[in-house]
């Protein structure tokens, strides 16, 4: 491996995260966020998975959109999301993205501070599509 491909794939996982993603308040209904969705999803990066946060961005769970759609229109969020988040931090390289990212099977993952607050998303094609450059 060359030592460009080596130093990309120790690259801050920082360098790699959107901040166009969906996030929603835990007492936001379905039916609001359902509305939401439809009115952002064209501008978003990543629309797979709604991001639940406090007034602070802290990550408090993640829904994904299949859910989202087959609950019923007055559950709140907050009932709705899966509480046990997988997260990077600031310091994930992009190898350790990719490690969690086949691991896990998710679309995206979120970036997340010492305090859970939300400081990006990566979607999954952008890791996956730069490890496979980094590997031909």
């Amino acid at each position: 491996m060359s030592q460009e491909i080596l130093e990309k794939h120790e690259t801050n996982i920082l360098s790699f995260t959107t901040s166009k993603f969906i996030k929603c308040p835990p007492d936001m209904t379905v039916q609001r966020a359902r509305r939401k969705f439809r009115e952002m999803a064209r501008s978003m990066d990543v629309v797979m998975y709604f991001y639940v946060v406090n007034e602070t961005d802290k990550l408090l769970g993640v829904i994904d959109i299949k859910e989202l759609f087959m609950a019923e229109d007055d559950v709140l969020l907050g009932n709705l999301m899966a509480g046990n988040i997988i997260s990077l931090n600031p310091d994930s390289t992009m190898k350790q993205a990719a490690d969690a990212f086949i691991r896990y099977g998710f679309r995206a993952l979120p970036v997340t501070d010492d305090k859970d607050i939300i400081l990006g998303v990566v979607p999954y094609r952008d890791v996956m599509n730069l490890k496979h450059r980094m590997l031909d």
